[in-house]
């Protein structure tokens, strides 16, 4: 069964949007969908451990690069791996502006 993670805008960005986690194998499919972000431009992603509000800077796993508001990556371990402990899928603004967030969602089991 997979879920859903709202990503939220970061630093003013207006950039929003969901991800999905879906299972794949022994690992799982991360699907980004943003909004809002610039034309051209490839967004590094990746699945950070702690919560958009106390980030952990070195990220867990990369995911595909964000473009034209998209992003498909198989991570090679399960949902519930990701769950076991704090962590959130987090957008930065470009390769060359890598320190500037600009969506971020926490990786939970919804309620």
């Amino acid at each position: 069964m997979g879920m859903k993670i709202e990503l939220s805008a970061q630093n003013g960005s207006g950039e929003t949007g969901y991800a999905t986690l879906t299972p794949h194998g022994k690992g799982t499919l991360v699907q980004i969908h943003l909004q809002g972000g610039p034309a051209g431009v490839a967004q590094p992603a990746h699945i950070h451990p702690g919560t958009c509000d106390k980030l952990d800077p070195k990220p867990k796993f990369g995911l595909s690069p964000v473009k034209g508001g998209k992003s498909s990556t198989v991570v090679p371990v399960s949902i519930d791996t990701l769950m076991a402990s704090p962590m959130a899928i987090n957008v930065h603004e470009s390769a060359k502006d890598i320190k500037k967030y600009v969506a971020c969602g926490d990786i939970k089991k919804s309620m």
